[in-house]
């Protein structure tokens, strides 16, 4: 088994309180990762630990086999572009319009690529993602679902290898919320990594080859998913239900 992303006893502490308690996980090249767990459980935090955004406390996170905090300069650039985040609240730069929003990774990965092949290439995702809206208008502008797909389109402009989702159907319609699947399973199919913090249960059938569920920052249960769906834990049934309408 070949993992992109492995976190290997971490821990992270703020104020006294244990966002990420021992925590040890590996992310499957090539496959989906569903994280869930109640409000405060640690999922968003796990999931910006393994993407190098949160750095542990103690223990390691391995990407591709190197320890993130030890990579060289040249070698977090390259990790960098090999990885998409769309965060839960889009977390979009306030003073770009829509398109240099999603043009941003250009700036870091691409530079002297000409502005042509740039709009080209935005043009292209914004056609996948059937978005129709004038991405010459900033965040204030669009709407809190077309600030997420504005967001999608971002993380996804470089084709990552690995790519986080936190709350990826959240502010979206159920338009919208169609089509993005079908992109992360084309992704998916592709041989893209997906990390995926949800309890959307379309998604999390469509997607998921393990399931990870938390609470207080501890793994409850993880593993492929039919088997954590047969969990008899009462924690991760009471999560499992409430996702996926289990009895």
């Amino acid at each position: 088994m070949t993992y992109s992303t492995e976190i290997q006893n971490v821990r992270i502490v703020r104020n006294g309180h244990a966002l990420l308690d021992n925590v040890s996980a590996g992310l499957e090249e090539g496959k989906c990762t569903v994280l869930m767990g109640t409000s405060g459980s640690g999922t968003s935090c796990f999931m910006k630990t393994a993407a190098g955004i949160m750095a542990p406390d103690t223990g390691r996170v391995l990407a591709w086999n190197q320890d993130i905090e030890l990579m060289s300069a040249q070698q977090q650039f390259v990790f960098r572009e090999k990885m998409g985040f769309v965060f839960q609240d889009a977390a979009l730069w306030a003073n770009m319009t829509g398109f240099q929003n999603i043009a941003l990774p250009f700036q870091f990965h691409r530079r002297g690529m000409p502005q042509e092949k740039i709009a080209a290439r935005i043009a292209e995702i914004a056609g996948e993602f059937d978005f129709t809206g004038n991405l010459d208008r900033r965040p204030v502008d669009f709407s809190t679902g077309e600030q997420k797909i504005i967001s999608y389109m971002r993380a996804m402009i470089l084709e990552p290898r690995i790519l986080f989702l936190d709350d990826p159907t959240g502010a979206i319609d159920n338009i919208f919320e169609k089509r993005v699947l079908d992109i992360l399973v084309k992704r998916k199919d592709q041989g893209c990594t997906l990390v995926v913090n949800t309890h959307n249960p379309t998604y999390t059938l469509r997607l998921a080859d393990t399931i990870i569920v938390m609470k207080a920052g501890k793994i409850m249960e993880q593993g492929p998913a039919s088997q954590v769906r047969a969990s008899s834990d009462p924690y991760v049934r009471g999560v499992l239900s409430d996702a996926l309408c289990l009895p």
